[in-house]
């Protein structure tokens, strides 16, 4: 198991491979942060909860790039609208098709990743839970910390968890 997320004290990006102990300092602040490692997690390898904030609400996604993808897409809707401009219309749709085809490609390839709703740490080469499914808008906003718009606390999550 690799847990990759940010350290609670000073936000560095942090990646823990050894979870051997109870707690490990980060590397840039030297500050404690308590591992909350369950029995699945160290015995079995299943996420049950989150190991940084304890949180047991956690989904899985693809491991993949969003940034790559968004550039991949833009590329072949670009490509695409200059062959169509060029009259080239079946080219223009085979772009479009083999860009699609590739994404198609990588889905089934690319291994997934758990990742918790609050602190958003990663969990990679895991085994499956089935208690984590796949990203739920509401949740992510019940537990997520901050409120994006004012930069303040989250004034929705303390009635959506009544």
């Amino acid at each position: 198991m690799i847990i990759s997320f940010r350290c609670p004290h000073c936000s560095a990006e942090l990646s823990f491979e050894e979870l051997s102990q109870d707690e490990s300092p980060c590397p840039q602040c030297g500050k404690a942060i308590p591992l909350r490692l369950t029995g699945k997690m160290r015995n079995s390898n299943v996420v049950d909860q989150c190991a940084i904030c304890g949180l047991e609400k956690l989904y899985t996604q693809k491991d993949f790039n969003r940034v790559l993808g968004a550039s991949i897409f833009v590329g072949a809707a670009i490509v695409s609208l200059i062959l169509y401009g060029y009259s080239h219309v079946l080219s223009a749709f085979l772009v479009l098709g083999a860009a699609a085809a590739a994404d198609y490609l990588l889905y089934l390839a690319l291994p997934e990743v758990t990742i918790c709703y609050r602190c958003h740490s990663q969990y990679r080469h895991v085994s499956p839970n089935a208690a984590n499914s796949e990203f739920e808008l509401g949740l992510a906003e019940k537990y997520d910390p901050k409120d994006k718009t004012k930069g303040a606390e989250n004034p929705a999550a303390e009635w959506k968890q009544h």
